[in-house]
């Protein structure tokens, strides 16, 4: 089942400085914002369902922590 997206660019609009990243695979991609507080998170649903529940884990983790240290070196720049 498809996920509606509706909520995402209303936040961003709130939120104009949001930091993205994706894992390794292209699994997941997770946006923080400026900060580090993580705001969005999305699944390629089409690979999903041929990874472990560990591996789609590993690659929330990759992701955010990317997103994450991504955000604090455009912060520390500006």
């Amino acid at each position: 089942m498809e996920r509606e997206r509706k909520p995402l660019p209303r936040r961003r609009q709130r939120e104009p400085r949001i930091t993205v990243a994706e894992d390794d695979w292209g699994l997941v991609e997770v946006g923080v914002t400026r900060t580090g507080e993580i705001v969005e998170v999305a699944i390629n649903t089409a690979l999903a369902t041929e990874v472990e529940l560990t591996d789609l884990a590993e690659a929330m983790l990759q992701a955010a922590r990317a997103a994450q240290h991504r955000a604090t070196s455009l912060r520390s720049v500006q």
